[in-house]
């Protein structure tokens, strides 16, 4: 599984290569799609405990970063980026 970056949630359906220090890195085999990467923006979103994804334009967050990531694997998106794509879609 591919953990995301932003917590310890798990996406795809295979397991990962391990680096030398035993970390789980790129997985060998993982289908990504809107579903996944729906589930890991709302990991993100949930991990720092401060809103929630009723908060947030979900659907919105995920149409931008997979033009930015051009592919539905979002953890190529710098924490940066991705934090200033969510920040456009906070409901009021």
């Amino acid at each position: 599984m591919l953990e995301s970056p932003f917590s310890a949630g798990t996406y795809g359906s295979t397991a990962t290569r391990q680096s030398r220090g035993g970390q789980a890195t790129i997985p060998d085999q993982v289908a990504f799609d809107r579903d996944t990467a729906t589930a890991y923006v709302i990991d993100a979103i949930e991990a720092t405990g401060a809103a929630s994804r009723h908060d947030f334009d979900i659907g919105a967050i995920v149409t931008v970063s997979h033009a930015v990531a051009e592919c539905w694997g979002f953890s190529s998106i710098e924490q940066e980026i991705f934090w200033r794509i969510a920040s456009h879609f906070m409901k009021d």
